[in-house]
């Protein structure tokens, strides 16, 4: 016996939401899901080492280190819910952000 329509239904429709919802977070980010996840682990290494003063300075220095244009990136990371190093850490995690 197989599954009901209506519940592949549901499935199809959730699977897609979900799709959507992940494009829509990762259509704004200029960084792809490689360098997300070498900034996340940049900043968490320095943040357990030398702490978080509330701005994005191990982000920022990242950033330089790649030669990378940092007001997109920060706009985005902000988008994210990272708006100092700690929050990056805690809100931008690659797996959340990419699915």
């Amino acid at each position: 016996m197989g599954t009901p329509p209506d519940e592949n239904r549901r499935e199809e429709l959730r699977d897609r939401y979900k799709r959507a919802e992940t494009e829509a977070r990762t259509a704004g980010l200029p960084l792809s899901r490689e360098q997300l996840t070498a900034l996340v682990e940049f900043v968490d290494a320095l943040v357990i080492e030398e702490g978080c003063d509330h701005t994005l300075r191990h982000t920022l220095r990242w950033v330089g280190e790649q030669s990378l244009a940092p007001d997109p990136i920060v706009a985005a990371l902000e988008e994210l819910g990272g708006f100092c190093d700690c929050e990056v850490v805690m809100n931008c995690d690659p797996e959340d952000v990419f699915g």
